[in-house]
């Protein structure tokens, strides 16, 4: 568990922890008079995207993909967040240094002035910078994921077939844009009630707001089909090649069996015990050899000529 402490930005007080304790949890609810519903949902990482609006606060559950670099997989971060007149409270199940930075330019601020702009005191102003660095950091991630897909590309086309790293990679890169589209879909329904849910605790004008997060779900999302197309795309291409090395190893076997079809009746009509043409000829059997070969090489020649193999 890690507490960054309560922040005081003007009359706002923002308390963020990471993956609280039970008993961190409680203090919030007797200091705040929280709904026991909200002390419940608090604790459980399990919860999907909601928003409950109450008499005195609103408490938001929103999740967003983060990656993991040993993995190469995304995963989901759950954000929590209760939104009163005064305060803000923010719970996320993994540390997310966006949220840190993001306190780090408040303290900054209220060090070189001791004050801050009137539009920022706002818990729900605060909530709109963590989202919008959220979703930043989710476009960043969509931009390398594009990049990665173009460098298997090119792996793939370097080569007659995929190797099996390329492929484990391209599920993986399979796996985190479905993970990213079920994350990230509910929140345009969840900014929507959000939005309408502010209104009645601040009466200050956070429409612009609003509709640049709208914007950012709008573009996250479409780049993400983008990249699953590209994706799947991509083990089309897989299939293709695959089918093709497959193909071709069958063509080369039947060019084999051909020749050394032709080959066998040869050598075997020469195991018969019966009178054979210069059977009796010391050079027979050289003879025969190179006959053998001869053969060989002109049926081999012959399907290179075709482009068999």
């Amino acid at each position: 568990m890690m507490n960054s402490g309560t922040l005081k930005i003007g009359g706002i007080s923002w308390t963020h922890f990471v993956d609280p304790k039970e008993k961190d949890v409680d203090i919030l609810v007797d200091q705040y008079d929280l709904h026991e519903i909200i002390e419940q949902d608090f604790l459980d990482f399990t919860t999907q995207d909601k928003i409950d609006v109450y008499d005195d606060c609103i408490f938001l559950v929103m999740r967003f993909p983060k990656y993991n670099a040993r993995t190469k997989k995304h995963f989901a971060n759950h954000l929590h967040a209760i939104l009163g007149k005064d305060f803000i409270i923010t719970v996320t199940s993994h540390v997310t240094n966006n949220i840190q930075s993001i306190q780090d330019t408040y303290r900054k601020e209220l060090e070189e002035d001791g004050e801050t702009e009137e539009f920022k005191l706002s818990p729900y102003y605060i909530l709109y910078k963590i989202i919008d660095a959220m979703y930043d950091k989710a476009l960043i991630g969509l931009t390398k994921f594009s990049q990665d897909l173009i460098k298997i590309e090119d792996k793939a086309m370097d080569s007659s077939t995929i190797s099996h790293d390329l492929l484990s990679e391209l599920l993986i890169k399979k796996r985190n844009a479905v993970l990213m589209r079920h994350l990230i879909s509910p929140h345009t329904e969840i900014l929507r009630e959000l939005q309408v849910a502010t209104m009645n605790f601040y009466e200050g004008d956070l429409d612009v707001y609003f509709e640049d997060l709208q914007y950012k779900t709008d573009k996250i999302l479409s780049l993400i089909s983008i990249v699953k197309e590209n994706t799947e795309s991509l083990f089309d291409v897989s299939d293709t090649l695959t089918t093709m090395k497959t193909n071709n190893v069958i063509s080369i076997l039947t060019i084999f069996t051909v020749i050394l079809w032709i080959l066998t009746r040869l050598s075997g009509m020469y195991g018969m015990n019966v009178d054979l043409p210069f059977q009796d000829d010391p050079w027979a059997f050289t003879l025969l050899c190179f006959t053998m070969v001869g053969i060989a090489a002109v049926a081999m020649l012959y399907f290179r000529k075709k482009k068999r193999f």
